[in-house]
């Protein structure tokens, strides 16, 4: 099965102003794919990564509220060797979907310090015939 994964890396407003791509520029079908009889499901996933869990406490209600089962992790490794906390989330949609961009938005607007990381990925599927 092909993946198709596309990602951003959002630290900052003011990187956020300067770039333009949201969720749902990125769940678009690839004609040659569909062609072929294949249909996608997207799977949109959100982080933030801080070494204080009250930083991102209110970042987690946001993507509760908005239907991510968000995790909680406690992560050190070689490269980063404090303790930091992790929340992760995911959501799928069947096609773009402005509420994907609308969950992004919330979580940036709500601006916990943290760094913030979103990913889009294709879950490629046989149509049903």
């Amino acid at each position: 099965m092909l993946r198709h994964i596309a990602s951003a890396l959002l630290l900052s407003a003011p990187l956020m102003a300067a770039a333009a791509t949201v969720p749902s520029d990125l769940m678009r079908p690839v004609p040659e794919q569909a062609v072929q009889g294949y249909a996608v499901n997207w799977l949109l996933k959100i982080e933030l990564e801080s070494e204080q869990l009250k930083d991102i406490e209110p970042c987690r209600k946001i993507l509760a509220e908005r239907g991510f089962s968000p995790l909680l992790s406690k992560t050190a490794s070689s490269s980063a060797p404090l303790l930091h906390f992790k929340i992760a989330g995911a959501k799928q949609y069947e096609q773009a979907d402005e509420d994907a961009d609308a969950a992004l938005a919330a979580v940036q607007h709500a601006a916990c310090p943290a760094t913030l990381t979103w990913t889009v990925e294709s879950r490629h599927r046989p149509q049903a015939r």
